[in-house]
């Protein structure tokens, strides 16, 4: 197996075939996963998968990869956080059994003594907050949808996802990463028209971007923000998660 010494540490080198449309990158442990859509060519494999591999190194020798376990966004007593203009606050105290409400600004959660605790309060902290911002959310895709493309979208859905930013199924269902809502608002723009250019073409070529650049001019900026910043949103208070990057955003 191939490796590559960064900071002193050998990391190997996994390439894998997969039937995804996306190329990834991900640290798991001290292994760089890279995989690569089988349907593509060889040539553009060995273009995304080098390309990837740059990122990957300069993501580690950085410190925004780190070897460990994948984690969610984890959340905190006392913890403020914006999200689409809106402020949340974070209030937790102790209970019987698990729940969540929101009240205003304030995400209020009980929560019991449980081995998974942490796992159970994230859920239900990421269940509010989505609840309360998809009216919002929504509004924003059909906007755009409406404006730019027309196409057909029977549902949206906000998704706490370790390795995709968004996705369009064959059907037009679009989903949104849940660490999204805490970005500018131009970059979650820019991921929400991305999606919804999959609805007319599923590939990511020539045709796809310029529609791209049609719906959202400079789209350029808010895919270099994704790729260098998008990684520490929620990071804060939370164990470090295995790194991870994907092509083409």
């Amino acid at each position: 197996m191939e490796s590559v010494a960064i900071g002193g540490r050998t990391f190997a080198i996994m390439r894998i075939a997969s039937s995804n449309r996306n190329a990834t990158a991900r640290l798991k442990g001290e292994t760089i996963v890279i995989s690569l859509p089988s349907r593509w060519q060889a040539s553009e494999r060995e273009r995304v998968g080098a390309s990837l591999m740059k990122r990957a190194v300069r993501a580690i020798e950085k410190g925004r990869w780190k070897p460990g376990r994948a984690g969610r966004a984890r959340f905190f007593h006392g913890q403020r956080l914006r999200a689409l203009g809106r402020e949340f606050e974070i209030i937790m105290a102790r209970g019987k059994r698990f729940g969540a409400k929101a009240k205003g600004q304030r995400i209020e959660v009980r929560a019991a003594e449980h081995p998974d605790a942490d796992t159970r309060i994230s859920g239900l902290v990421r269940r509010e907050i989505t609840r309360e911002l998809m009216p919002q959310l929504l509004g924003r895709v059909n906007a755009i949808n409406e404006t730019h493309f027309q196409a057909s979208i029977p549902k949206v859905t906000v998704r706490d996802n370790l390795t995709r930013w968004g996705s369009c199924a064959p059907d037009g269902a679009i989903s949104l990463n849940f660490r999204l809502l805490f970005m500018p608002e131009r970059v979650l723009d820019y991921v929400i028209v991305h999606e919804l250019a999959h609805t007319r073409y599923r590939s990511h070529g020539p045709r796809f971007w310029a529609l791209v650049e049609k719906a959202l001019p400079g789209h350029r900026e808010q895919r270099k923000w994704l790729r260098e910043n998008g990684h520490s949103v929620l990071a804060d208070g939370a164990p470090q998660a295995e790194g991870w990057a994907e092509e083409p955003y």
